[in-house]
């Protein structure tokens, strides 16, 4: 009896491993395809890391500066 119980024990191991790593995998492909794709997905359509749909600058316009020596002697 002792055996038969053993051999069921050793049994129900293997196939609750198998369950187990089946389950695993089943919580991994949820995660990936209900948290990482749309996240994935959002950053590339919605950034810009190059900035290259942006026109605008972040120059500041200024007026020229004067090639006159007295220009040069008022800077201090």
């Amino acid at each position: 009896m002792r055996e038969i119980v053993l051999v069921a024990w050793e049994r129900l191991k293997i196939i609750s491993a198998v369950v187990a790593d089946a389950n695993a995998r089943g919580f991994a492909t949820l995660f990936y395809f209900t948290i990482l794709v749309p996240f994935g997905l959002a950053s590339r359509f919605l950034s810009d890391p190059l900035r290259l749909r942006v026109n605008e600058t972040n120059w500041l316009t200024r007026e020229p500066v004067s090639n006159e020596l007295d220009a040069a002697r008022r800077q201090g």
